[in-house]
């Protein structure tokens, strides 16, 4: 079997309407539009209101939420999901270059990672402990006897396309390296999502991708949360920017399955 015959295109059906899309229109719903999108209009736009001018604020705010895509009733998950998380993309980034105008590089990375990881623990606790209980997750039995990184399997990676749980962040991703034994995985990310869900014709600056938020409110505010001193599992991610890929890498102590 071929690896283009198990691998789904990102432009065929499978990609529209399988799986994955549904979970990822899903979760992008209720984790994007629902949750994370209250960090816009309850903190970084007061702040902003208090720094600057408020009428100007609201005038350019309007004029954000005039350019959110519209979900339309054909629409497949994959596209709803798109949209939801574009618009979502194009905001922050908004409400970000707004307010690095009037703050210092140390107070605007602190408002916004603070503001990101809190907002994480207190809208989604849910997700949180289940990337953490990763570390409770039992080593399977050849993983013990290998304990080297290994690359996944070619069905192991069709498997990942079609149930990743953090697709609706990343879009298409892939596992390059896996090691169960030691508590170790590399998952690359060629296009992601924060970069290429928004056309760039409705971004706030359309001569840049949206690198703030990759920075800071993925970046920044995933590592805050995961990278405590007495964290069982600890994430690191590499954006290749000017490009729109990413490397993640993620570590944990592998525990025993109660």
């Amino acid at each position: 079997m071929t690896e283009e015959v198990i691998t789904q295109s990102h432009d065929g059906l499978l990609y529209h309407w399988g799986p994955q899309a549904w979970i990822d229109m899903f979760m992008s719903r209720r984790m994007i539009v629902e949750k994370a999108g209250q960090i816009i209009v309850y903190t970084f736009l007061p702040v902003l209101r208090l720094l600057s001018d408020p009428e100007k604020i609201d005038l350019g705010w309007e004029h954000m939420k005039s350019r959110r895509e519209k979900v339309r009733l054909f629409d497949s998950p994959r596209e709803r999901w798109r949209k939801h998380y574009g618009n979502f993309v194009r905001e922050a980034e908004w409400a970000l270059l707004e307010l690095r105008k009037h703050l210092g590089q140390p107070q605007y990375e602190e408002l916004v990672i603070g503001t990101a990881a809190s907002g994480a623990l207190e809208f989604s606790p849910g997700f949180v402990k289940r990337m953490r209980d990763i570390s409770k997750t039992k080593v399977p039995k050849q993983a013990e006897r290998v304990g080297t990184p290994s690359e996944p399997s070619r069905r192991q990676k069709l498997m990942f396309e079609m149930f990743n749980p953090a697709g609706f962040l990343t879009g298409p991703a892939e596992i390059r390296e896996y090691d169960a034994a030691n508590g170790s995985m590399q998952m690359y990310i060629p296009d992601c999502a924060w970069h290429v869900c928004g056309p760039a014709e409705r971004l706030p600056n359309p001569a840049a991708l949206p690198e703030e938020g990759c920075l800071l409110i993925c970046k920044g505010s995933f590592e805050r949360l995961f990278n405590q001193p007495d964290g069982a599992l600890s994430m690191e991610f590499e954006p290749h920017l000017p490009e729109t890929s990413c490397t993640v890498r993620m570590r944990w102590k592998p525990g025993s399955a109660s």
